[in-house]
């Protein structure tokens, strides 16, 4: 089976904590209205001083920006939305109706696993545009009590057992946006190997890296939940309509979902338990959102990640496909203390999120003009235009 990798060059997650007014996604959206047309810089000091304690969806975040367009309070919106993406959503997002019966929750998810097999072969060959801003604090001390988080992972809004100093942290803070080009051919991402041997390869921002967007992320992490644990969870109103959102949870010996720490001079590799949840269009099997995180073992229980995908249509050529929209990685990691410094002392935290946009969408491949002699001598006859396809899939009719 093929299995789905996450390096992370500097790792872990835990749930920041730091001196922020907590607010919910409705204080947030009258705070913005009192702001509007204030200049960006005061409405972006605002929002840093704000913790979201619910889960911004894609669709307000894009609406917000829209009404907002300073940069730095797209800034700190991203911030906020990313900080907040695997909370559950606010209670006005969440629909009342009745929870499905037993068979039509596994007809929804046959359906799920139905659409990601035949959508992940009908893609075409394309190249995409993965343009990521990349947020970390500054190196902070930060108490930990006891034993440490413990391997529970990340539940809710509960991010373990870590007692942080609040007046040592220091806030998350955007250093720059990267652009990259995504390939993605023959039912899979690849990678440039010619720009990797000439040393131009794109760099993972800030040693923080996922990949598997396109694909792997969807029919792994679906393939193990279906043989997993899968609980209902909730009714959600979707961008148009509702969606059905299903928790997850995978037992150690059953992943493929393979992180990367490094350790020293070396990488660990871990296939490790994790949950997540994901949105399912319950006509149509489409799944618009799917969340992993990790619940990494000893020895590295304190260390968390997590990444989330959310999905929408997309034009490619003259056709709609469901592609990646938007990614958030999120890292945090307890960092090694130098020798001889004793047990219960304050220990460096690093935090880092990936603030993920898939954009600019297009087939791979060029356009080849074959003019006749006839043709050349009569300008206004009509060209052939033929696809020079790569591999290309012809046009359908």
């Amino acid at each position: 089976m093929r299995r789905w990798a996450v390096l992370l060059l500097a790792t872990g997650m835990a749930w920041p904590a730091w001196a922020a007014k907590a607010v919910s996604v409705q204080q947030l959206e009258d705070l913005l209205a009192a702001l509007h047309g204030k200049p960006d810089g005061k409405v972006a000091q605002q929002l840093s001083e704000l913790q979201v304690m619910e889960r911004i969806s894609f669709d307000r975040l894009a609406r917000w920006e829209k009404e907002n367009p300073g940069e730095r309070t797209h800034e700190e919106l991203a911030k906020l939305a990313d900080l907040s993406a695997f909370l559950n959503p606010p209670a006005a997002d969440v629909l009342r109706d009745p929870e499905p019966d037993n068979d039509t929750q596994e007809q929804m998810l046959s359906l799920a696993a139905s659409y990601v097999k035949t959508t992940l072969r009908q893609l075409p060959n394309f190249l995409a545009t993965r343009e990521t801003m990349h947020f970390e604090d500054t190196l902070s001390q930060q108490q930990v009590s006891g034993s440490g988080t413990g391997g529970g992972g990340w539940r809710g809004a509960h991010m373990g057992e870590m007692e942080v100093s609040r007046t040592a942290y220091k806030a998350i803070h955007s250093t720059g946006t990267t652009s990259t080009t995504v390939t993605y051919r023959d039912g899979y991402e690849v990678h440039d190997d010619d720009a990797a041997k000439a040393g131009k390869a794109p760099q993972a921002a800030a040693g923080l890296s996922t990949s598997g967007e396109f694909g792997p992320v969807l029919s792994i992490v679906l393939g193990d939940a279906l043989r997993g644990n899968v609980t209902w969870l909730r009714w959600e109103q979707g961008a148009n309509e509702p969606v059905a959102v299903f928790g997850y949870s995978i037992p150690e010996n059953q992943s493929n979902y393979l992180v990367m720490i490094p350790d020293g001079a070396k990488l660990d590799h871990i296939y490790s338990a994790y949950h997540g949840e994901i949105a399912i269009d319950p006509e149509a099997g489409q799944i618009s959102r799917v969340s992993v995180v990790a619940d990494l073992p000893p020895p590295h229980e304190a260390s968390q990640t997590a990444m989330l995908v959310e999905y929408g249509p997309v034009m490619i050529g003259d056709r709609s496909y469901i592609c990646p929209v938007r990614g958030v990685a999120y890292s945090k990691v307890p960092m090694q203390k130098a020798s001889g410094e004793p047990q219960g002392s304050a220990v460096t935290v690093l935090t880092q999120i990936n603030d993920v946009a898939f954009t600019n969408y297009h087939l791979f491949g060029s356009e080849a003009r074959i003019v006749s002699t006839d043709n050349a001598k009569s300008p206004s006859a009509p060209a052939d235009v033929t696809p020079a396809s790569a591999g290309l899939p012809a046009k359908p009719n």
